[in-house]
């Protein structure tokens, strides 16, 4: 971590590529020392400060030398702007700031990239990520590939987001300090998207060794993760696909029994449903037809169903694999 980093990027009006990029470059420092200023009073001693999104070096995308040398997004026609290009820099220092697994970075960096970065420098860039896609139609007409980019553009975006922290006409706030508000909010974002990216990956190696435990085809987990995208993609694991029913913690209370799908686009492909008989019974009448005496609940689609007790929940996948 470093005690302080010195940045300079422009002034005016600020971007989400550049709030963004000093959000990045947050991570990796105890205090950040911004300034913002023109191209004519760039420091000369660049070796103590991070210049981006402005100055014509490795971290700015505005002449057509760098747009050369920077290069596209990988498999895009997306140029990249200073998120980006800070990012790619500087992504093993900030995951290894922020305690990232190393066996995890490359993915972090891919997720954090398709999911955020490619986006803000997109949109900075004037561009679309369905632009290119769209424009290499065939058989459609001109104004079908118009309406569809329509569709296709969100009015809503981070980008507008921090566009919004700018100060209005009317507004007696200095752009610096509404610079350094927009920077901690999009800080929180990058904290927030990280986390998330590294906790879906946790979730992953757990359910995979869940996956390994199952018998009976069911599968127990004492501690809930996101598993059918984990559990869907196992195609060519034998035991993941003997799967029935998945039995978890209820985020309520109590514990889940829900069933797994042959399709995951198909909510109702269940590979052995739960006894109709189930279907839509709660608490006392539930439990008459089940015989499980903590039963709660079955859903009128009979995709879940609940028990208050773990061992009640096995009991009851167990005796739905038998029906």
């Amino acid at each position: 971590m470093h005690k302080k980093l010195n940045l300079y990027t422009h002034d005016g009006l600020f971007h989400a590529d550049d709030v963004f990029a000093a959000a990045l470059l947050s991570l990796i420092a105890e205090e950040i020392n911004v300034v913002r200023g023109s191209d004519t009073e760039i420091p000369e001693d660049r070796q103590n400060w991070i210049v981006f999104d402005i100055g014509g070096g490795e971290l700015d995308h505005h002449t057509p030398e760098n747009k050369e040398n920077n290069g596209n997004h990988p498999g895009t026609e997306i140029p990249y702007a200073a998120c980006g290009l800070v990012w790619r820099k500087y992504y093993q220092e900030i995951l290894e700031e922020l305690d990232c697994p190393e066996r995890y970075m490359e993915t972090v960096y891919r997720r954090l990239e398709t999911s955020l970065i490619l986006g803000i420098d997109a949109e900075d860039n004037g561009m679309s990520p369905v632009s290119v896609p769209v424009s290499q139609l065939v058989n459609v007409s001109e104004d079908l590939k118009k309406e569809i980019m329509m569709q296709a553009r969100t009015s809503f975006t981070v980008t507008q987001m921090i566009k919004d922290f700018n100060p209005t006409w009317n507004s007696d706030m200095s752009y610096y300090d509404a610079f350094m508000d927009a920077v901690s909010f999009a800080k929180d974002i990058l904290l927030n998207r990280i986390d998330s990216i590294i906790s879906s990956l946790d979730g992953r190696d757990y359910v995979l060794q869940c996956i390994d435990y199952s018998a009976n085809h069911i599968m127990i987990m004492d501690q809930f993760a996101p598993w059918e995208g984990v559990l869907y993609s196992q195609r060519r694991n034998p035991k993941a696909q003997d799967i029935w029913y998945v039995i978890s913690p209820a985020l309520r209370g109590g514990w889940n029994v829900q069933c797994a799908l042959d399709d995951s686009d198909d909510r109702t492909s269940y590979r052995h449903p739960l006894p109709e008989s189930w279907y839509g019974l709660r608490y006392e009448e539930l439990q008459n037809v089940s015989g499980i005496r903590t039963a709660v609940f079955c859903h009128p689609s009979g995709f879940l169903a609940g028990c208050e007790t773990q061992e009640d929940a096995l009991a009851m996948a167990a005796l739905a694999s038998s029906m």
